[in-house]
């Protein structure tokens, strides 16, 4: 049985890599996209509804859109938020304005996007949310801490939905992605989306991320197109999730998995060496 995809961001990148994939599975795709006139040749197909979208719209804007989205195919089956954009630098140097767009996109844009779905995921009592987050939404980044942050805020939440919809019998997950070979890094190679550089900080680990931006553009170790494969398994349960648990987390990329076995070592050893600290704290009666 077809199912019905809404993905944000579904023009470029990994976005769109998983609705051709979508397509591929003979699914439908609604691609909400900033720039419809910009959306490549593979997606102009009856297969897919293209509509305008951005993540900086209210929640009644969004709810409108909703609806339009829901009305394309009569249903939504997988809700892909994938969109979002990263602004660069050490945590001195970005202001208070940038911080805030950030967290307007990556944090409350995803957070209206959920709520104006949610009303027809629970009326049908189906449905799966993805929620990309990032490698950086367990470990944090030096000169990328403030985009780590919102990766953060959307695992907590994730977390939380995930356990807040179940009984309505919707599923949400955390799709964790480590450096996947797309353009996410170039405008900070660019020196777009970056924040003015502090010299104090040139020899540092910032001012080596800085370096790195343009040093890794288009050289990451992560194929776009074999993630994709492995979104729509997990969707489908297929593939190498046909007898796998479909669990909170999707750690996609071998560096996201090098880093998730360190973040557990680090967490068992501080659980371990600090027992006495923390059972010192409770009250005795």
């Amino acid at each position: 049985m077809s199912r019905v995809w809404m993905i944000t961001g579904a023009n470029t990148g990994i976005g769109l890599e998983i609705a051709l994939k979508a397509l591929k599975e003979g699914d439908k795709v609604i691609a909400a996209v900033r720039s419809p006139e910009k959306v490549p040749e593979t997606l102009k197909t009856d297969n897919v509804s293209i509509l305008r979208f951005d993540l900086s719209w209210s929640q009644e804007k969004v709810n409108v859109f909703a609806k339009e989205a829901v009305g394309a195919f009569g249903k939504i089956d997988v809700l892909v938020n994938n969109a979002g954009y990263a602004y660069m630098g050490g945590i001195e140097e970005i202001s208070d304005e940038n911080v805030k767009q950030q967290y307007e996109i990556n944090v409350f844009g995803i957070l209206r996007v959920i709520r104006a779905f949610l009303p027809d995921l629970r009326a049908q009592r189906s449905g799966l949310i993805l929620n990309f987050s990032s490698i950086g939404g367990f470990h944090g980044y030096p000169g990328n801490g403030i985009y780590c942050s919102t990766k953060f805020a959307l695992e907590g939440i994730t977390e939380a939905l995930a356990q807040e919809v179940a009984s309505f019998g919707i599923d949400a997950a955390i799709v964790e992605p480590g450096y996947f070979r797309t353009n996410f890094l170039a405008s900070a190679s660019a020196g777009q989306n970056l924040a003015p550089a502090m010299s104090e900080y040139e020899n540092t680990p910032v001012g080596e991320a800085r370096q790195a931006f343009v040093k890794y553009n288009l050289k990451q170790p992560g194929n776009p197109v074999i993630l994709a494969e492995r979104v729509w398994e997990y969707a489908a349960r297929k593939g190498l999730f046909a007898d796998r648990k479909r669990r909170l987390r999707l750690p996609l990329g071998s560096d996201t998995g090098a880093q998730l076995r360190s973040f557990i070592a680090d967490l068992q050893e501080t659980a371990e060496e600090y027992r006495e600290v923390y059972e010192s704290t409770d009250f005795k009666d």
